[in-house]
């Protein structure tokens, strides 16, 4: 019998003396735990301090019908970083297809810049069009939003001091913090804010579709120079999350239309309101390089940085990357299997690591109800995942890629339950279980009344998911289960998955650009129809739960809702949820105080970029002593 430990979502430093524990994933370090209690305590604090505005105007009427249920905002794009990354495994898994790279060698130097590798190229440095990861790091530096996620995926004031939301949920008013200022030194106003909002409701808006999608259904006005007012359509209890995005200087574009918005210079030249201030943009033999300098007038003091500089190098090819780990850049983020062995070698570096909010399952096509009839029947769902021995699966099929997770949200975060049983590993009661439900056993397959328990299991043609799809399909076979391992295309799997052409599926999905880990999209019964709730599943106190969540505004409501989903979610054998993909990030010793926390993507790595130092020599042969 084996059972999970729950995990958070803050860094692990793992080094070659202590790579990983015997299953192969790492064990997070007592200092960085966030105890049940505090997120219990935040959650509460923040509904006693919420305030509930009366005397606001009535909120127009919904566009149309059945807004809330289609939500085309929300919905999620196959395979375009919004929400789903489908059976792609292969984009954080790729170990098995590079050379082994070369030990980084680090020789500590005299440097009051802090340097770092980035695979890609800038050419959107706008929180507006940013889609690339080099576009989406450098944007969480020089540009702020009305609020910003903590540590517990809870967005929390950034340029807005504080909001009051409406009884009925449906009107948020922002006030702004009356300190905050461009880099250029002018004053951040509503008027800023509000010309933001004119770009993304734009419907010539350039960017990711589903933004300018979102944002056309929310009216916003500034009352005064230091007031928001954002009307809905329905209510929204992530709404605050969704205001962070940067806003933009309207003096800066002032006349500039959002057809013209991806043509302008200020994209490689920007102006913002965020900690750090743009200093350059240097070429070098086809090979870029981004400057930027803390802002000196930074609004929060708590949060100034006390880096000299930062300095961003770009490359092409990930393996380029790599090898200027030590001789030109202190560090370097996503390492791929290989990259991670070698960095566990070498004697100057930590490697900090730290789960993605992308969790893995297998999904189960539960509306060909004639064809496949034993996906409705709990029992049989409840028996497949029993018979997975679940830590072992993981540890050894995808390694230290990879963490063992219990339901679709992060674990560590507010809406992760803490108190989900262990999974428990057991196959005797698995056999029982579909005993009981008429499955018997005759000749080593499993039947009833003359139906066999067979089906294929679809996997994408990478060799993470192939392997992983292998292991739980011999795990499947031993319980008398007949089971076809299926490797296509990743296109050819989304395509199937939209055409509910599949029986079983291992899929990825993702929370894109947010920490509120909604599930709705995926699990709820509006969602079957043209959505991507591909499994089909119908269930009405799952859906309830989904619901009340994604409406309410009171945060520890919300979290109990999501705790009553996921208890339901893994009890009903709804999907079985195996593993967080895990985001390495190798930095020299020379750097301390790191610590990285991922609740909506690799660019979270630099939250508490506050807190870090460069060391000096002497002071760097030390830390990295043995």
């Amino acid at each position: 019998m084996s059972d999970d430990r729950n995990q958070d979502a803050f860094s692990t430093q793992i080094k070659p003396d202590n790579p990983a524990s015997d299953d192969g994933w790492v064990d997070d370090p007592p200092t960085t735990e966030l105890p049940k209690a505090a997120v219990q305590a935040e959650l509460a604090k923040r509904a006693a301090d919420e305030v509930i505005s009366e005397d606001l105007e009535p909120a127009p009427q919904p566009t149309s019908e059945g807004w809330f249920q289609s939500m085309p905002w929300q919905t999620p794009v196959l395979l375009a970083g919004v929400l789903l990354a489908v059976s792609a495994i292969f984009l954080w898994l790729t170990w098995g297809r590079e050379r082994q790279p070369d030990q980084p060698v680090l020789v500590f130097r005299e440097t009051t810049t802090y340097s770092e590798a980035i695979v890609g190229e800038p050419l959107f440095v706008n929180p507006l069009l940013a889609s690339s990861q080099a576009d989406r790091d450098l944007s969480r530096l020089v540009y702020s939003g009305l609020t910003r996620v903590d540590e517990f995926g809870l967005p929390v004031p950034d340029l807005a001091e504080s909001w009051e939301v409406s009884d009925d949920g449906l009107v948020y008013t922002f006030t702004l913090r009356d300190d905050a200022s461009w880099h250029d030194g002018e004053p951040l106003t509503a008027d800023d804010v509000a010309f933001t909002m004119r770009l993304l409701r734009d419907p010539d808006f350039p960017g990711p579709a589903d933004l300018g999608a979102f944002w056309r259904t929310v009216e916003s006005y500034a009352r005064d120079d230091l007031t928001l007012e954002f009307i809905l359509t329905q209510p929204l209890a992530a709404f605050p999350e969704y205001a962070g995005i940067g806003i933009l200087p309207e003096h800066w574009l002032v006349g500039v239309e959002a057809a013209d918005l991806a043509a302008q210079p200020f994209n490689l030249d920007p102006i913002g309101t965020g900690p750090l201030d743009w200093a350059g943009l240097v070429e070098d033999d086809g090979q870029s390089t981004v400057l930027l300098r803390p802002y000196g007038d930074f609004y929060d003091r708590e949060r100034r940085v006390e880096l000299d500089q930062l300095e961003f190098t770009f490359y092409e090819d990930p393996a380029d990357a790599f090898a200027a780990l030590g001789p030109e850049v202190l560090s370097y983020g996503g390492l791929s299997e290989v990259q991670l062995q070698a960095a566990l070698q070498s004697p100057n570096l930590n490697v900090y690591s730290a789960r993605l909010p992308v969790y893995g399952a297998v999904i189960f096509n539960q509306q060909a109800g004639q064809r496949l009839p034993y996906f409705q029947d709990e029992a049989v769902r409840r028996a497949l995942l029993l018979s997975l021995n679940h830590n072992q699966l993981i540890g050894e099929e995808l390694g230290r890629v990879a963490a063992p997770t219990l339901s679709p949200m992060l674990p560590g975060t507010w809406a992760y339950n803490p108190w989900l049983p262990p999974r428990t590993y057991d196959p005797e009661q698995a056999g029982a279980l579909l005993d009981e439900a008429g499955w018997m056993l005759e000749n080593g397959l499993r039947g009833r009344e003359g139906v066999r328990l067979s089906f294929a299991l679809l996997v994408a043609n990478d060799t993470a998911s192939e392997a992983l799809g292998r292991a739980i399909a011999d795990s499947w076979d031993a319980l008398g289960v007949d089971v076809r391992l299926v490797s296509v295309r990743p296109d050819v799997l989304v395509e199937r998955l939209e055409d509910r052409a599949f029986d079983a599926a291992l899929v990825e999905f993702g929370q894109g650009r947010f920490a509120d880990p909604d599930p709705y999209p995926f699990w709820h019964q509006t969602q079957i129809d043209g959505g991507q709730n591909f499994s089909g599943l119908t269930d009405g106190d799952i859906g309830e739960a989904m619901e009340i969540a994604r409406r309410d505004p009171n945060g520890v409501r919300r979290a109990e809702m999501y705790y009553r989903f996921q208890e339901l979610f893994i009890e009903r054998g709804a999907a079985i949820v195996l593993y967080n993909p895990l985001y390495h990030y190798a930095v020299s010793c020379q750097v301390a105080n790191v610590q990285i926390s991922l609740t909506t993507g690799p660019a979270d790595r630099f939250s508490y970029l506050t807190d870090w130092r460069l060391l000096t020599p002497d002071e760097a042969s030390a830390a990295c002593a043995p």
